[in-house]
């Protein structure tokens, strides 16, 4: 085969660009390469020619391996014919299509860390957010702080960024390791073993001023960073006057429900503020039962937010209601209460109360309102009154029959306007001011 041939099937390689000639002249030249017919051609000269001759032809270099990411993110700007592309595959109004990935755990710390690196006063209320998100990720934070004060904990939060090798006294705040490693500092001299490792997500210090007196749990004080650390730090000083002026704010918070209860108007500051510290703050949603006809009320309830009905039975009637034998004879709303005299007295209660809304209420449970002194006892007796009185047959049978007028009335009056909107041809959601119509015009 001559050397012509070789090449022309060589260079139909589409990898192939060019021959380097230098190198196709110095294989030309070695010593013993001759006609195949000719005695004088050596075995050993066809041998190098054929181990080396591919290196006189030129190939494309080979691309490197690359991560497709990049690609994929650049922020150049889409030419007419993409565009139009584009527009082909995707129908005219069709929404993109969220990603359903959720940010993943080390994302948002990455997030939280550059938002708490500035000023309190210089984040912005999503960046609040964002760091309060993120310290719901920490289990060891989560132990000892509680949901309300956790939100504004995070605006206290700091991020301190230290570099391998430096020593963290720790008696000044709780600290959680974002990134990197810690270890337990300890005099060299001393025969103690080392420590193990804190690593991400693991705390040392306490949040309490003085951890001897509070915990018996041994409190890490001064550790030592194995590599460049991001480390989270609450001082315990903001967190102790956080948590101060939060128990002043929920003090005064139920001081106010007391005082403005109708029983309490005239009460002392002392009796109001010895009851304020037994209530406890709850929350009840629609339509659950605080207290039942017949039966002791299970406590005392000062309601702050949300509207609670009165029901009472009505079985001297001949004509049950269809959801019960019971009636609505009255309403209860914020700043009104309800139990004391069914508590203190130890009498059943006489009516039914359910919560018409989520109710927002403080309650005293019979056994915290026994520890109440006697004479705010009997004080709180004297201003009290039930809820609700018996009523007789005929004042139940006034309220039965206007409660059923009334609803005679809204079921009459809804027919009669959905009967007007069908014969007029108005259909409900469609009109000119809708979104609809103008969703058709695009």
């Amino acid at each position: 085969m001559s050397l012509k041939t070789i090449c022309r099937q060589e260079i139909g390689d589409p990898n192939i660009t060019g021959i380097d000639y230098s190198r196709l002249e110095a294989l030309c030249n070695i010593h013993g390469l001759e006609c195949s017919d000719d005695k004088k051609a050596s075995e050993e000269a066809h041998r190098a020619f054929m181990s080396s001759y591919q290196q006189i032809f030129i190939r494309a270099p080979k691309p490197l391996p690359r991560i497709p990411w990049h690609e994929d993110n650049k922020t150049s700007v889409p030419g007419k014919d993409k565009l139009g592309e584009t527009l082909k595959k995707k129908p005219l109004g069709a929404k993109p299509k969220l990603s359903s990935s959720r940010p993943s755990h080390d994302s948002i710390v990455s997030q939280m860390i550059r938002a708490a690196k500035k000023f309190p006063v210089e984040r912005s209320q999503s960046e609040h957010q964002l760091i309060l998100s993120a310290l719901k990720l920490f289990p060891v934070l989560i132990d000892q702080i509680d949901p309300p004060e956790l939100y504004y904990i995070s605006r206290i939060v700091m991020i301190e960024t230290l570099d391998r090798g430096h020593i963290i006294f720790a008696e000044s705040g709780f600290y959680i390791v974002l990134r990197g490693s810690v270890r337990p500092y300890t005099d060299r001299s001393s025969p103690e073993e080392k420590k193990p490792e804190i690593g991400v997500g693991g705390s040392f210090g306490s949040l309490q001023e003085n951890p001897e007196e509070s915990s018996s749990t041994e409190v890490i004080r001064c550790v030592q960073t194995q590599e460049p650390c991001e480390i989270l730090k609450i001082p315990n000083a903001s967190y102790a006057k956080l948590r101060k002026d939060l128990q002043r704010k929920d003090f005064e918070l139920k001081v106010s429900l007391i005082e403005r209860c109708n029983f309490y108007l005239n009460w002392t500051r002392l009796p109001i503020h010895k009851l304020a510290n037994l209530i406890q703050m709850k929350n009840f949603p629609a339509n659950h039962v605080l207290a039942k006809e017949g039966k002791v009320c299970q406590f005392v309830a000062f309601i702050h937010q949300g509207e609670c009905n009165i029901l009472q039975d009505i079985e001297t009637l001949m004509k049950p209601l269809k959801r019960g034998n019971c009636i609505v004879v009255g309403q209860l709303g914020p700043f009104e209460s309800i139990g004391e005299v069914s508590l203190l007295m130890d009498t059943p209660s006489p009516c039914t109360i359910i919560t018409r809304t989520p109710v927002q209420a403080g309650i005293i449970p019979p056994d915290i309102l026994q520890e109440l002194d006697s004479v705010t006892r009997s004080l709180m007796l004297q201003s009290a009154k039930p809820t609700c009185g018996k009523l007789t047959e005929e004042e139940i049978s006034k309220q039965y029959m206007r409660q059923e007028r009334q609803k005679e009335w809204e079921h009459v009056k809804k027919k009669v306007l959905s009967d007007s909107l069908f014969y007029n041809g108005i259909q409900h959601g469609v009109g000119k001011w809708t979104l609809n119509r103008s969703q058709k015009m695009q």
